[in-house]
């Protein structure tokens, strides 16, 4: 939990520092840009629910991830693929897609996107004594993002940003996984609903390349000449 608090911390700080950052020349504005972030999130995660009485799973979990973004204009496409790894079972991963608009004010970009992909979920309930009755379950799923992120560095290049995300399931799923007894008794089967929500906040960090247009020169000016 004291690690959940520490990178929200860190991702409001992020937002802070952002909005408090010089603001980009007037005479410049975005033209094509693409971003390459590596970012960690703790999230809250609704999507998977033990449905045998006694049994619980924990709702906070971290991620890891990498994302693309591209933009012409205030328009953003990309891809994103996060998740953590479950050695003996309750891994993730998330492939998606994100699209929407970027506007570039005051020398800070603002992200309201949104995402479609699919989420599968590994070994669900699994330890070293479980034996899942399926190892890898894929649902889809839709979300949507919001976020802002500053350009720093010698020539702009390196990148500092903050996300707030929601991703939900769609459809859902039951696995069921059983845990054997070494000392003679009874095995144990546990059930899992699978499909619900996912929302958390993401400190991104990473590197930026723009092509970027002289703003206030038209077609207009340069035919007249001097």
């Amino acid at each position: 939990m004291k690690s959940f608090q520490h990178v929200a911390a860190a991702v409001l700080a992020a937002f802070a520092l952002l909005a408090a950052a010089p603001r980009a020349r007037a005479d410049q504005g975005p033209a094509l840009g693409l971003s390459l972030d590596g970012y960690v999130a703790p999230a809250y995660d609704d999507s998977v629910t033990a449905t045998t009485p006694g049994a619980s799973k924990r709702q906070s979990r971290g991620l890891v991830g990498f994302a693309t973004l591209a933009n012409v204009g205030d328009f953003a496409a990309g891809g994103v693929v996060d998740g953590f790894p479950g050695i003996f079972g309750d891994g993730r991963l998330t492939v998606g897609g994100m699209a929407g608009w970027q506007p570039e004010v005051g020398g800070h970009r603002y992200q309201v996107l949104g995402e479609v992909g699919a989420e599968r979920f590994s070994d669900v309930g699994g330890n070293f004594f479980n034996s899942p009755s399926v190892h890898e379950t894929w649902l889809d799923y839709v979300g949507a993002r919001l976020g802002t992120s500053e350009s720093l560095g010698p020539g702009g290049h390196f990148e500092l940003g903050a996300w707030l995300f929601v991703r939900k399931d769609i459809g859902d799923a039951t696995v069921s996984n059983t845990t054997s007894n070494f000392l003679g008794g009874d095995s144990t089967t546990t059930q899992y609903q699978l499909g619900g929500y996912t929302a958390g906040a993401a400190l991104r960090v990473g590197l930026r390349f723009d092509q970027r247009r002289v703003a206030g020169i038209d077609s207009t000016e340069l035919a007249s000449g001097p």
